[in-house]
């Protein structure tokens, strides 16, 4: 037994030992995206309507110009739950292929949804308003970002529209 245990330790300190010594990894540096300036005729058209309840938003951009090969997009907002006021948020992302006729279209869901058996909704309370921000991508990898608050009130009543002017 004592030659068996023996054999077990030598034979893992001389495996050990053989394993090549591995030189220290430097980090890649993520190359920083070079910053797209938008021009008047670049500014895409964004809507964004509440459903009659005020518990979803649609999300509409169009003009979209064939430069731009992806849209990310972030809506956020600040909820009451018990009391406490939540900042919250709901992003996504256009591709190409889902820009059909220079735009989009999203619903945006102000709560939560699961459906594994049936769908169940918790619907946020108390949302004001908030800040949309939309970073939109170039065929070349530059990036334009745009931010814009609203106010849910207001978009209740008028609906939501940016329109840049010249």
């Amino acid at each position: 037994m004592k030659k068996f245990l023996s054999l077990i330790i030598l034979s893992s300190i001389f495996l050990s030992a053989c394993s090549q010594s591995k030189s220290p990894v430097s980090p890649t540096p993520t190359p920083v995206p070079r910053e797209y300036v938008l021009t008047e005729t670049d500014k895409p058209k964004i809507t964004l309507t509440p459903r009659s309840d005020g518990h979803e938003l649609t999300l509409k951009i169009t003009g979209i110009k064939p430069i731009f090969k992806k849209i990310e997009y972030e809506l956020v907002y600040t909820a009451s739950d018990s009391g406490l006021e939540i900042e919250k948020g709901v992003s996504g992302t256009a591709e190409s292929k889902d820009i059909t006729n220079g735009g989009f279209e999203r619903k945006i869901l102000l709560g939560t949804e699961s459906c594994t058996s049936g769908c169940k909704y918790k619907y946020d309370a108390g949302v004001n308003g908030g800040t949309l921000n939309l970073t939109l991508n170039t065929q070349n990898d530059q990036v334009a970002a745009l931010t814009m608050p609203f106010t849910l009130t207001l978009i209740k009543s008028k609906g939501f529209t940016i329109t840049w002017k010249q």
